[in-house]
């Protein structure tokens, strides 16, 4: 999350963002908001779908480096053919929450040492002790430039 997020804090966001999708009742509390509310959409800026169902952090100065991060997501590619950070990353969580077979997600960052900067979109097993499989949605960090 680079310079939005204090580094102290990436961590704990991180952990709560993974908590909010986690496998088992997490997973299915967010599939019912998404069918009531439609909480992640095309509609809805990612750092407005965030803030509802309360994956950002606490500290109120976080909570808007976190969203104007979000927010920048926008400036960046995805994995995800034809759509920018944002858009892939709102569309992904989307898709996956209407499906018929919802993945709990995981959240991670990286850096691209050859600067690329992108949202990654996988599927993979993150979790050492666990053999569920997990929507894996990875995202760079970035500067404030």
């Amino acid at each position: 999350m680079g310079e939005f997020v204090r580094h102290r804090h990436v961590p704990h966001t991180l952990a709560q963002m993974n908590f909010r999708f986690a496998h088992g009742d997490a997973l299915n509390e967010m599939v019912a908001f998404q069918k009531h509310f439609g909480v992640f959409s095309d509609k809805h800026p990612a750092s407005r779908s965030f803030s509802l169902v309360n994956a950002a952090p606490h500290d109120e100065r976080e909570r808007r480096g976190f969203f104007r991060y979000l927010d920048r997501l926008k400036d960046v590619g995805s994995n995800v053919a034809g759509l920018d950070g944002h858009a892939a990353l709102v569309s992904t969580l989307k898709k996956n929450l209407e499906s018929k077979k919802p993945l709990p997600v995981h959240f991670a960052v990286h850096v691209d040492p050859r600067g690329s900067q992108k949202v990654k979109v996988t599927t993979s097993s993150p979790v050492a002790f666990s053999k569920v499989k997990y929507l894996t949605i990875s995202l760079p960090t970035l500067s404030e430039k």
